[in-house]
């Protein structure tokens, strides 16, 4: 199965204990985002209660919807994937289980770099994504995912049909990059990284 799907599963289950699943969404391109580093594609500001969170998607998508629409939903397309990544990460945020809902500024990319760069160092790196500042970074990148000591996946890749083979490795072999990616990567228990994401627009919070 899809990690996107997998992931969606577990939000539902979350948000029929909650009783919020009927609660309206909307996702809206946003071009004047800030945008992080690693990803590719145009910003999609998804608003869910009193937050707001970003998905940056090849295919930008504008709707109102609900939660609970992606229950059992087949979720094919990456179009489809990438709204129910946004979704995930506007609602996990009013649920409080993540705090990285959107980029940090420009004069963090630097720094975030070079924290990336220590993790990356004297391993074999996967990259599903496109992500070519992290291509630069990780020196040595394998064609092969299972020749990978570790596999870097931005918003991009989760998305695509090359995201499914994802489900086969261990969340240890794993590591989802920048905010689009943040809601997937905690309902899935698996390692993230965006050292500088904002809680929200206004303020660098941690």
């Amino acid at each position: 199965m899809h990690p996107i799907n997998n992931a969606v599963k577990t939000l539902v289950s979350m948000l029929d204990d909650c009783g919020i699943e009927d609660s309206p969404v909307t996702l809206m391109p946003d071009y004047d985002l800030p945008r992080c580093t690693y990803e590719h594609g145009v910003p999609v500001k998804v608003h869910f209660g009193d937050r707001s969170a970003v998905f940056v998607s090849e295919e930008p998508v504008k709707a109102t919807t609900k939660a609970s629409f992606m229950r059992d939903a087949p979720l094919k397309k990456s179009a489809q994937r990438a709204a129910a990544a946004g979704i995930i990460n506007a609602v996990s945020g009013f649920l409080c289980t993540i705090r990285r809902l959107h980029a940090c500024t420009k004069e963090e990319h630097t720094p975030c770099r070079e924290e990336l760069k220590k993790i990356l160092s004297g391993k074999r790196i996967y990259c599903c994504g496109n992500m070519p500042d992290a291509r630069k970074i990780a020196g040595s990148v394998v064609e092969d995912p299972k020749a990978a000591d570790l596999i870097l996946i931005t918003g991009d890749g989760l998305v695509s049909d090359a995201g499914e083979i994802l489900s086969e490795y261990p969340p240890e072999k794993l590591l989802y990059l920048g905010p689009s990616t943040t809601g997937t990567a905690s309902m899935l228990r698996s390692p993230h990284f965006c050292p500088f994401g904002r809680a929200n627009l206004q303020t660098p919070e941690e």
